[in-house]
């Protein structure tokens, strides 16, 4: 296990690599921030200085294109069937719905500064579902082994951060007297190095913080807790994590609702893991650009184009002086106007009439004549285009990303949905994978803090209502990112597809019972709907001795019964011996629907033994009856409008 002093000598070289960097951090944030000339406004030179919101611009196109849609995954089972695939994709989803916000930020972190990372974490509440946190984490803020290859094969991990001091004492059960607090400061505003403490103790409780390094350590298997802030950092201020344990008390709302929970000390080292036993970081890396030698450091895309955006701010701030400097000038002799008249050309109202005292006869020519100005250069409109396309190359994306109206082929359509046409297909793979790995390590920490109990769910047919438990999430499940997977729109989608090919699958052979079953899951309609109905009971003897006294069917059609020959004619169905309309004619729902058959037949959505299956099968006709009512449609009939198209 590491010791204090070599968890300082980490946090020592982590500082010893972001110290120098953070200037170039603060110019990076200013351009996204559009404020470039940050450190330039105290000068007094007269100079009006002028930005353009480009950088805000790049990186938040990047957004729009990344997270149009709500993240959800596929969990596909345990090749070992350990789990419940169902329930762990029902309880990521849910988790996922929560943290589009984290997954942004975490996005525009990355994009502005080398990395970013996303931080999972136990909290206290009485839903377990609630249980654990998202935060997105700045690059100074993780502790990486930048001598490792892939963060897979990392010694250690760790996150360093500011706590209350209240907080501390709390969750660690350390007396106040044993720490030295600092005020709170943003790393970034930092002059130098890390404010060390005794700089904070202050009378209100809220002005005192202190350091918390919280380090994995992967190869002896031990979560530790340290604090240079903490007797001197000479021991640990804690190892291993507090875990509220247990599943959703009776009365979630009362007062007393989290005191009967059970609040767990694992000591027994990492406490997130696999099915395989394999610890679990909870801190997911975004790395959207990598650096070639120290891969996890990264590289950020505003310091790929840091130069254009600086030539930019530059040209405009030189475009606005120049416009400023074409005001209407005048040189005029000495005392050819009086102040009246110098007053009314210096207002320049339309229409005024401005006297002058000059003996007839004497011109106005040469008393007085414009200021020349000079245009700005032409050049410079073009050096400004330049670097606006330096700026859209080194980012690769897409045009119809940026507004621009494109003439693209259906090919390349596709392939940009196929994330292969650009550099933000490759973006969305690094998102893709951060969401999987995400809805996974929750998953894992939600199995730690259910422990042996178990909560209620109502999942969506067929699933149906279950209870979820610890052994349910165990497993080692594959998770894919699907985007769009959980939005009204898609689920609708999905539905019309099922209404559209339940016929068709019907006339393949379907079994039309499963079909039934798959209609109502998708609508998530009572599974009670998919039962048979039960057979009619027999009538009554009073009612039953009533209808036997009615006259029968043939009787009641009356003229309603024809002869063969004129039904045969008319339909060219052949007529059972009794001559009667009522065995043979179809109701009006039934002669729409048979009618709707042979229509989409015409127009070419269905193939033409399809439909004659659907006519026979739907409504119990005979072969050759079918292929009568069809005709020659299919067989070079075609519908007036398919033929048109």
């Amino acid at each position: 296990m590491l010791k204090p002093a070599q968890v300082r000598d980490l946090l020592m070289r982590h500082d010893a690599y972001w110290d120098p960097q953070r200037p170039r951090m603060r110019a990076l944030r200013d351009i996204y921030m559009t404020d470039f000339y940050r450190q330039r406004r105290t000068m007094h030179d007269g100079v009006l200085r002028t930005e353009v919101p480009k950088g805000y611009a790049v990186v938040e196109s990047y957004l729009g294109s990344l997270y149009a849609k709500n993240p959800a995954v596929l969990v596909e089972p345990d090749l070992r069937g350990r789990g419940n695939p169902e329930v762990a994709q029902a309880s990521a989803n849910q988790f996922l719905l929560t943290v589009r916000e984290q997954f942004e930020d975490a996005t525009r972190l990355a994009l502005i500064y080398p990395n970013s990372a996303i931080k999972l974490a136990p909290v206290d509440s009485p839903d377990p579902l609630k249980r654990v946190s998202a935060s997105a984490l700045p690059p100074w803020e993780v502790i990486v082994d930048d001598t490792a290859g892939s963060w897979a094969q990392q010694r250690y991990v760790g996150h360093v951060y500011l706590m209350a001091q209240d907080e501390a004492i709390e969750r660690y059960g350390k007396g106040e007297e044993e720490f030295v607090s600092r005020p709170y400061t943003r790393w970034l505003d930092q002059a130098e190095g890390r404010d060390g403490g005794g700089a904070g103790n202050s009378e209100d409780a809220l002005d005192k913080w202190i350091m918390v390094v919280e380090l994995y350590d992967l190869v002896n298997d031990k979560l530790l807790v340290w604090s240079p802030d903490y007797s001197g950092g000479l021991n640990y201020l804690f190892t291993g994590v507090r875990v509220q344990v247990g599943a959703l008390p009776p009365d979630p709302d009362s007062p007393d609702a989290e005191d009967e929970l059970e609040v767990v000390h694992e000591t027994t080292g990492i406490p997130y893991k696999t099915a395989s036993g394999r610890p679990q970081v909870p801190i997911i890396p975004m790395y959207y650009s990598r650096d070639p030698d120290s891969p996890l450091r990264g590289y950020s895309l505003i310091d790929r184009s840091y130069d254009q955006f600086r030539e930019l701010n530059i040209l405009r701030t030189y475009q606005s002086q120049g416009v400023r400097r074409m005001a209407r000038q005048w040189l005029v002799r000495a005392g050819f106007l009086d102040e009246t008249a110098a007053a009314k050309v210096a207002e320049g109202m339309d229409g005024e009439f401005i006297e002058v005292d000059l003996p007839p006869g004497t011109p106005l020519e040469g008393n007085m004549l414009s200021v020349p100005q000079q245009p700005i250069p032409p050049d410079i409109l073009g050096y400004a285009n330049t670097v606006e396309n330096d700026i859209n190359d080194a980012g690769l994306l897409a045009p119809f990303t940026r507004g621009e109206v494109t003439h693209a082929t259906a090919t390349e359509n596709n392939l940009l949905a196929q994330y292969t046409s650009s550099d933000i297909g490759r973006m969305a793979r690094t998102r893709d994978a951060a969401i999987s790995e995400v809805a996974r390590v929750y998953n894992i920490i939600l199995s730690v803090v259910l422990g042996n109990d178990t909560e209620p769910l109502s999942l969506p047919n067929p699933v149906g209502p279950t209870m979820l438990s610890a052994d349910d999430l165990t497993g080692d499940f594959s998770y894919w990112a699907l985007d769009s997977g959980t939005t009204p729109m898609a689920d609708a989608a999905k539905r019309q597809s099922l209404e559209r090919l339940a016929p068709l699958l019907i006339s393949l052979g379907s079994d039309p019972v499963k079909i039934r079953a798959e209609l109502l899951r998708a609508y998530d309609l009572p599974l009670v709907l998919n039962e048979e109905a039960p057979p009619l009971e027999p009538l009554p003897e009073e009612m039953a001795a009533e209808a036997a006294v009615l006259p029968p069917v043939d009787a009641m059609l009356g003229d309603v019964a024809v002869s063969d020959p004129m039904l045969e004619e008319v339909s060219g169905l052949e007529v059972p011996p009794s001559g009667k309309a009522s065995d043979v004619a179809l109701n009006g729902a039934q002669v729409g629907a048979a009618q709707g058959i042979v229509e989409s037949v015409a127009i070419g959505a269905l193939p033409r033994d399809t439909g004659v299956a659907m006519l026979s099968a739907f409504f119990n006709l005979p072969p050759s009856d079918a292929e009568t009512i069809m005709g020659t449609v299919g067989q070079g009939f075609t519908a007036p409008e398919a033929t048109a198209e």
